[in-house]
This record gives C-alpha cells, structure tokens and sequence, in this order.
C-alpha cells in the first residue's frame, strides 16, 4: 500500500472516530438534559399535589368553623323612627 493511501484511511479513521466521539457525547448531553426535565416534572407534580392537599385542608378547616353569628344592634333598627325632636325631648325630660 503506497504511503499517502495509507495516510489518507489514517486520516478517515480519526475521522470518523472523532465524529462518533462528538455523537456519544452530544447523547449523554441529551440524556442528562432529559433526566434533569423528568426529575422537575416529578418535583412539581409532587409540590402540585402538596399544595393541592393543604388547599383541602385549609377548605376543611374553613367548613369545620361555625359560622360567627354576631348579635344585632337593635338601636340600628329604631334609628329611622327616632328623629331630633324625639331626642332632645328625652333629654329635656330626663334632666328634670
């Protein structure tokens, strides 16, 4: 075999073994780039269904109380009934 054939399929050997190299190289880019997405995806479905549970929780916790039931001022009720005259009236009376 001349010298400069045997040079030229060294050259293509190199060649392609640099190409397959860069191509198993660029896979494990890819198969890290992959397995980093699917272990977000795990971690936000699992933060998705935290936060689902304590929203149950809260909602429990919010159905569980009793209603507050404040007493009603009656005063408000009479205040359209009752007008200046009426007031300084009583007032005029309960200091005699």
């Amino acid at each position: 075999m001349p010298a400069v054939n045997r040079r030229a399929t060294y050259s293509l050997t190199a060649a392609v073994l640099l190409l397959l190299l860069g191509m198993v190289a660029l896979f494990s880019v890819a198969k890290r780039r992959n397995q980093r997405l699917a272990d977000s995806a795990i971690d936000l479905q699992r933060n998705t269904s935290q936060q689902e549970k304590i929203i149950k929780e809260l909602q429990q916790r919010l159905d569980d109380c009793a209603p507050m039931v404040l007493p009603t001022d009656s005063s408000w009720r009479n205040a359209s009934q009752i007008d200046s005259a009426s007031v300084i009236s009583q007032t005029i009376s309960s200091r005699k």
